[in-house]
């Protein structure tokens, strides 16, 4: 992706002057629309706080918006209607349910306004990049550090595994959950007894986390697919006493999830790069709409943090946004 953004400065560069080192472009008149699925949620509010710095460093106006629940899917398609009809420059939007949101998609394509897709994608081709994790990648990586936690405990990666998702229907969730039970067998000693889905409600996680550790009292490990299930989890592991038994690996960065990494009820963090899909994701919208081709897909990239690399600097900005640090690209 940092190659594909040194391009996009160039391009960028290039619609204003002759040179790159000329006077900057005025997109003063641009307007973006940035749609994320719950403007409530810590995870979306990093992707606004990067949306917002590629808005200041470009010059141009974005509304932020986004349903206050990722459950009010009737909400984000109307909030989509509504600015496609204001005709703006360009729509980022993560889709909340990727069936509902394609017709609103595609129909911004139609009026010729360019769709750059962030996060989770919707089920149609009509947009021009698509900027994510790969939540299949994440999902194995879960899977991978619930099974070397389970061995490092009791010796052998074997045992009773749970999973939580978050919300029916979202293709992001899908993928992770996809790439989590798959790569789960590749260890035949594991065997998943429960699946729950939480409807992106922190209580309800809590309690279905209740249920599990009561109906499997040997389970060994919980896979949380992202930050409410995390909380959810964690505070039943912690709550119940079962942090030391349960290997628990949950997605993104809560200060809660961050909090019981650090307390050790949380063993693994799959760490995605919501700030850099807001600001790449306002900065190809301005490209698109000036007719520079980029990339169908692009992935931000997926990381696992866990009590032993958390201070580390390289993950410093992923798990404070006010910490992230842009720098060129040097090819190296």
């Amino acid at each position: 992706m940092k190659r594909q953004l040194l391009l996009s400065v160039a391009a960028l560069a290039g619609l204003g002057s002759a040179s790159f080192g000329a006077q900057a472009a005025d997109f003063s008149n641009a307007r973006i629309e940035v749609i994320v699925k719950a403007s409530t949620s810590q995870y979306w509010a990093t992707v606004f706080d990067g949306a917002r710095a590629a808005a200041k460093a470009l010059g141009v106006e974005i509304d932020t918006l986004g349903a206050p629940s990722e459950t009010d899917v009737a909400q984000e398609v109307s909030i989509t209607e509504n600015a496609i009809a204001k005709h703006p420059t360009a729509i980022v939007i993560a889709a909340t349910n990727a069936v509902a949101l394609a017709e609103p998609i595609e129909k911004a394509t139609a009026a010729g306004i360019p769709v750059i897709m962030i996060d989770s994608s919707a089920q149609t081709d009509k947009y021009v990049t698509f900027l994510a994790t790969n939540n299949v990648t994440g999902g194995q990586k879960a899977a991978d550090e619930i099974a070397g936690c389970v061995k490092a405990r009791t010796g052998k990666a074997a045992g009773s595994v749970a999973y939580l998702t978050a919300l029916a229907g979202a293709q992001s969730l899908n993928d992770r959950d996809k790439g989590f039970v798959d790569e789960l067998k590749k260890y035949p000693d594991m065997k998943i007894v429960d699946h729950r889905v939480g409807n992106n409600d922190a209580s309800k996680s809590l309690s279905d986390s209740e249920d599990i550790l009561t109906k499997n009292p040997n389970i060994v490990g919980i896979f949380a697919d992202n930050e409410l299930e995390g909380d959810g989890a964690g505070t039943a592991l912690n709550e119940k006493g079962k942090a030391s038994k349960v290997c628990l690996v949950s997605f993104d960065t809560s200060s809660q999830e961050l909090s019981f990494l650090n307390k050790g009820v949380i063993d693994g963090l799959i760490v995605q790069d919501p700030y850099m899909m807001g600001y790449a994701g306002v900065w190809y919208a301005l490209e698109a709409a000036h007719g520079v081709v980029l990339p169908k897909y692009v992935d931000s990239g997926v990381h696992v943090v866990t009590k032993a690399n958390i201070d580390s600097p390289a993950m410093a900005g992923l798990l404070d946004p006010s910490k992230y640090k842009l720098a060129p690209f040097l090819g190296m």
